[in-house]
């Protein structure tokens, strides 16, 4: 498919999710409201999705959609994706300071100079706000994590199964290396059954991020070839263009020398996670099945509302 034709396939998908009232626009491209049908298919998936881990007996966590901007430079994300950041930004002036940003507005000129960055950011990935509550020591029975929450990378596109405010639900291992890597592998089995029990087409490859820049490509080959990312694509446009709606990620060592993480045994933690795209699913489900849900086969309706 050409770039044109697959920009008037995204375009195409939007457009019916709108006409039958499951996206609800805003004007702008990747930001958009759901319907009461459209968040029950993907609290269904969620649902579903949170409990293939449940054997596991994670402890679960909830977070605010932002991080401490101290975490998000820890992590090094706007190092590497500096195209998908949304670091915060305010205003702290005087009231001078506000009489040139309201001139500003009424005149339609640029205000950033007026504002500040503030000490948050946008969460990029769900599983972030995990690893600094770890700082320290595990426990013998800790290390099994579930969490799932509004993640936001600024990516505007007329894709509906890329879209800039977003949700993850994430199972993340925080141990051993040999801990993560097995965990990682139950997961790999578990993944194929709940994507089949919807009724979704599907393979797995081996992947890398976004990385940015002549050491992001440096960084996304690395990854690749230590298999580190494992990908589980959706052919919603078609066998040359399908999207990444699950992931498996082996961090190796990372978050356990950032955030200071042990284990039990005092060695340094490995870790990894597992992240469901929400919207990505329940998009990929309406274009499968078709949007009136009324229709779908009662196979796939058992998994989601069971």
């Amino acid at each position: 498919m050409s770039p044109d034709d697959l920009l008037l396939a995204h375009a195409d998908l939007r457009d019916r999710l709108f006409a039958a009232k499951l996206l609800i626009p805003s004007g702008v491209d990747g930001l958009y409201g759901r319907s009461a049908i459209f968040e029950s298919v993907l609290q269904g998936v969620d649902a579903a999705a949170y409990a293939l881990g449940l054997a596991d007996e994670p402890t679960v966590m909830w977070f605010p959609p932002m991080i401490p901007r101290t975490t998000f430079e820890a992590v090094d994300y706007l190092r590497n994706f500096p195209q998908l950041c949304g670091p915060v930004f305010t205003f702290t002036g005087d009231n001078k300071a506000h009489s040139e940003l309201v001139r500003r507005l009424d005149e339609h000129e640029d205000y950033s100079s007026s504002l500040e960055l503030s000490e948050v950011a946008l969460t990029p990935a769900c599983c972030y706000p995990v690893y600094p509550s770890l700082a320290g020591q595990l426990g013998e029975d800790e290390g099994i994590y579930s969490t799932m929450g509004y993640c936001f990378r600024h990516e505007p596109s007329v894709d509906p199964m890329r879209l800039q405010a977003f949700r993850q639900r994430e199972h993340v291992r925080v141990g051993t290396p040999d801990q993560v890597l097995d965990w990682r592998e139950v997961w790999v089995d578990r993944i194929p059954k709940l994507l089949e029990s919807i009724g979704l087409e599907f393979r797995s490859d081996f992947a890398n991020d976004p990385f940015f820049g002549r050491a992001g490509r440096l960084m996304s080959m690395s990854q690749r070839e230590q298999q580190l990312k494992i990908e589980w694509l959706v052919p919603v446009f078609g066998e040359e263009d399908p999207t990444a709606c699950v992931s498996a990620n082996y961090h190796q060592n990372h978050f356990g020398e950032l955030f200071g993480i042990t284990t039990p045994d005092a060695a340094e933690a490995h870790s990894g996670c597992v992240g469901f795209g929400l919207e990505r699913c329940a998009v990929a489900l309406f274009a499968a099945h078709g949007t009136d849900v009324a229709q779908w086969p009662d196979s796939v309706t058992k998994v989601i509302w069971p």
